[in-house]
């Protein structure tokens, strides 16, 4: 393993590192929600991905942490993600020679694993000198003192759209235990978009390794579900992560209808800040929505160590056909094959 002439040592996870790591995550402040060694457990259990977890040390006390886990995409191509299925991750150290010898170490990994490329998909920019690679950004603003002033946040238009939610077409919302409603709406979604759905287990592991943090946001319409989503709570911001709604009922307002009751329930429990969380800057619809909610876009750091992959987009060439075929596929069909496939996109 490594040793920087800072007296840096480096060395993998082991069993009875838990506690350390994540008293360290917990205290860092570029560290994430995902960082957390439940996060882990959650992609083993789920995907069978083989984790490579690093902590830098000196004199006994962790110094930064590497989460990594070796993963095959769908051309074939193997590297190392922090982290797979992640819109957050990458390599936190308390200095900059910490993060330094964890990236010296995380490149003799991959050559051993023969992987191309380290994939670090950092929430802010952290103390290592590689270059950014664009594509994605993230939302997230604070939010008011008092449930009662989430509408205020809102623009005009996100307002309207609200309204109407409520007044003509009698919306409620509130948080459920039903993950199989939740998982029927996302799969709809999901199939809408032509993408291949996550498997149930995936959120399954979720709730049940963070039971403290998960909510499931459900809101229905004469008593029929009709838009849901799975947020987490971390420090004091909640991240929805992953939401679904009903095929045609677009109409309801049901997805502005969502959010902002989301916002006015984390108000309630004291939360203050919204993480709306990850899009392709090429995603123009979702970009568009979360603007349209009064949010503003702030480019992700997302870093590449060694050959970065070819360039893709789900919106061109092979990915744009294959997503309309994947669209016209029966739901039963799409439920079953989309989570075998589904761990090939990393």
């Amino acid at each position: 393993m490594a040793d920087s002439a800072e007296r840096v040592r480096v060395r993998a996870f082991r069993e009875g590192d838990e506690a350390a790591w994540d008293a360290f995550v917990r205290a860092h402040p570029r560290a994430t929600f995902f960082h957390q060694t439940g996060w882990k457990r959650v992609l083993e259990a789920t995907f069978g991905y083989r984790p490579h977890y690093l902590l830098a040390e000196r004199e006994g006390r962790v110094r930064g942490v590497a989460p990594l886990f070796s993963c095959r995409d769908i051309r074939g191509r193997r590297s190392l993600y922090s982290l797979p299925h992640t819109v957050y991750g990458g390599i936190v150290g308390e200095e900059r020679s910490d993060e330094e010898a964890l990236l010296a170490e995380a490149r003799a990994l991959a050559d051993r694993e023969g992987a191309k490329s380290i994939e670090l998909r950092n929430r802010h920019r952290g103390l290592l000198d590689l270059p950014v690679q664009p594509g994605f950004v993230t939302f997230e603003r604070e939010l008011p003192a008092r449930a009662q002033d989430v509408r205020g946040l809102l623009p005009k238009k996100a307002r309207e759209a609200v309204n109407q939610a409520v007044k003509r077409h009698n919306l409620e919302a509130d948080f459920e235990s039903d993950l199989d409603t939740f998982y029927d709406l996302l799969a709809s979604s999901y199939l809408a978009l032509g993408t291949p759905v996550f498997p149930r287990r995936f959120f399954a592991a979720m709730t049940e390794e963070f039971p403290e943090a998960a909510s499931i946001l459900v809101v229905r319409h004469e008593g029929t579900p009709v838009s849901a989503v799975l947020s987490m709570d971390w420090r004091d911001a909640i991240l929805p992560l992953y939401s679904g709604e009903a095929p045609g009922v677009r109409n309801l307002k049901a997805n502005n209808f969502k959010y902002y009751r989301l916002m006015q329930r984390a108000v309630e429990r004291g939360v203050r800040r919204f993480d709306f969380g990850r899009s392709r800057l090429d995603n123009e619809g979702t970009v568009g929505f979360k603007v349209n909610q009064g949010f503003e876009p702030e480019e992700l750091p997302y870093q590449v160590a060694g050959e970065a992959a070819p360039p893709s987009s789900p919106n061109q060439g092979f990915f744009a056909r294959a997503r309309r075929i994947w669209g016209r596929m029966p739901r039963a069909v799409a439920d079953r094959v989309g989570p075998r496939i589904v761990k090939y996109f990393p």
